[in-house]
């Protein structure tokens, strides 16, 4: 929280300098103080879990701050469960130390009593297997019926409390760095539980550049080049923003899988990822003004894809763009026969026959299978978009890594990038076509450097067997930065077996991971990076 309390105490100290210079397009959104985080990978869906340490503090938050309005010990942990019942209340607010020590003494008398949070600094007692009248005597207090009460109980080493669901209560460790550890997995920030349906799920209340500290190091290796890590930072950061909504009917805003981004909290962070987060606070990816939908995978195959290409729209931000280079190898090979064809189709209940082909039917600059036909005695199966590699889960291979890709030889000429990219010498052995992708990265502002032998980044032309002509170009007037479509007809058949050989993993839209690694040894900065995978964007905060 201290760094957000720095950001704000730095804008209110710069404001007066800054406004009349600020641009419009920096107010047309708002960065989240804290987001809400569903621990799935730790507790979804449970009805208890296990916090460690000596201390949890309890209370409150608001925009971000902890209000605390109770401590809880134990020796030994603490347990958390969900609760449901009928309980008589006592009808009376206390503070948490006037709680502990009535239910303390009603315990002494044979009840079952709980010092009981309700929130906003309020604490009652509530009492389980009892009447209201018995209650009462024993309290000297009025007390009332508690039906279907719905929360959590937080139990300790000597005592417990009950916390209904509508107190809001949040608790906040204090083990290192304000920490807490629930089943094991360490988080900064606060703890609270979605209650739905019987069942409760874990949610880390968190800064946002808290969170970012967890998420970095998950989805990219620490290792990488530290402008590499900050492109990815500001993606992540700017993919956030825009995911706040896709979980809130379960209690949260983002989860912490591959529905969202990766979070493994305290326990996953890396002090070079960290250093990434610190130095690009705040900043974010936005087109016309609004941070915009900054998905990522690890890497294309050598050419980006159109948002419409993999699900549904045309998003301007979201054009192909040809690599530069990749890091690493991303090549990969899967091994389909015609029997292995005729069991997933018999399992996805398709009604095509015997399987006895597979025809590629449109591919893409560089190479990327845009649609393919698995052929039956009796029918066509049709696949495009994202089920070219998702169709295969239930195959022995499962699903197809990438849609870059060769079927025994035979497809498009996967990767546009020619020749190899050294690790080690940090280049480019580059073509010598006379038309290179400067020009096309130069349309989004990225300069091209020349060091070593990156002094023309490719020119290759697509050289697809099997065309149609159908496309709007032909191919002696392609050039290396255009992108196109192209219908054809590819029968791929050979020994009743299929070898798929691709490059490229994921998705392929936007930024790649291993491409930003790459133009990071280059000498590339993560605003050239990141302007190069999205399209006409510019880099606010």
């Amino acid at each position: 929280m201290k760094k957000n309390i720095r950001r704000l105490i730095s804008i209110a100290l710069s404001l007066g300098l800054m406004i009349s210079v600020t641009p419009q397009s920096a107010l047309a959104y708002d960065v989240p103080e804290t987001v809400r985080v569903g621990l799935e990978s730790v507790c979804k869906n449970k009805t208890s879990a296990t916090l460690d340490g000596d201390t949890i503090e309890i209370g409150t938050e608001k925009n971000g701050d902890f209000h605390e309005d109770g401590t809880f010990s134990s020796g030994s942990g603490f347990s958390v469960s969900l609760s449901t019942g009928d309980y008589i209340s006592v009808d009376e607010e206390m503070n948490q130390e006037e709680a502990s020590d009535l239910a303390s003494n009603m315990n002494r008398l044979g009840f079952r009593a709980y010092q009981t949070y309700l929130g906003n600094g309020n604490w009652t007692v509530y009492v389980v297997n009892s009447s209201v009248s018995e209650v009462e005597s024993a309290s000297r207090c009025s007390a009332s019926s508690v039906r279907n009460f719905l929360g959590v109980r937080l139990d300790g080493s000597k005592e417990s409390l009950l916390i209904p669901k509508e107190s809001n209560a949040v608790f906040m460790g204090t083990e290192k760095d304000d920490t807490f550890t629930i089943n094991g997995k360490k988080y900064r920030g606060m703890l609270t539980f979605a209650i739905n349906a019987g069942v409760m799920t874990a949610v880390n209340v968190v800064s946002l550049e808290d969170y970012l500290y967890g998420v970095v190091p998950s989805e990219m290796p620490q290792s990488y080049e530290i402008e590499a890590l900050k492109a990815q930072t500001i993606a992540a950061r700017t993919y956030a923003m825009t995911k706040l909504s896709a979980h809130t009917s379960f209690g949260y805003q983002l989860c912490d899988g591959t529905n969202c981004q990766v979070y493994k909290g305290y326990s996953g962070e890396a002090a070079r990822t960290s250093e990434a987060v610190d130095a690009t606070e705040g900043e974010v990816v936005c087109y016309n003004g609004k941070p915009i939908e900054a998905v990522f995978s690890a890497s294309t195959g050598g050419y980006t894809e159109n948002s419409e290409n993999v699900w549904f729209y045309e998003i301007p931000y979201l054009r192909a763009v040809p690599e530069i280079a990749e890091d690493k190898n991303n090549t990969w090979t899967v091994t389909l026969t015609l029997d292995d064809l005729d069991r997933l189709l018999s399992g996805k209940g398709e009604n095509i026959g015997r399987a006895e082909d597979i025809v590629i039917t449109k591919l893409s600059t560089g190479g990327r299978v845009q649609e393919m036909e698995i052929v039956g005695s009796k029918g066509v199966k049709t696949l495009t978009k994202e089920s070219i590699r998702t169709y295969f889960s239930g195959a022995p291979s499962g699903s197809l890594p990438g849609k870059m890709f060769t079927i025994n030889g035979k497809g498009g000429e996967i990767g546009v990038y020619n020749g190899d990219y050294d690790e080690n010498q940090s280049n480019v052995q580059a073509s010598t076509a006379s038309d290179s992708l400067t020009a096309s990265a130069a349309k989004n502002g990225i300069v091209a450097k020349t060091e070593g032998t990156l002094s023309s980044m490719n020119g290759k032309v697509l050289s697809i067997p099997g065309e149609t002509g159908s496309s709007s170009k032909k191919a002696s007037e392609r050039k290396a930065g255009d992108y196109e479509i192209y219908s054809v007809n590819i029968s791929t058949v050979e020994d009743d077996r299929f070898v798929i050989e691709g490059v490229g993993r994921g998705h392929g839209v936007g930024l790649s991971q291993n491409g930003a690694q790459a133009m990071a040894r280059l000498g590339y900065t993560y605003d050239e990076i990141l302007k190069h995978y999205y399209t006409g964007v510019t880099i606010e905060g």
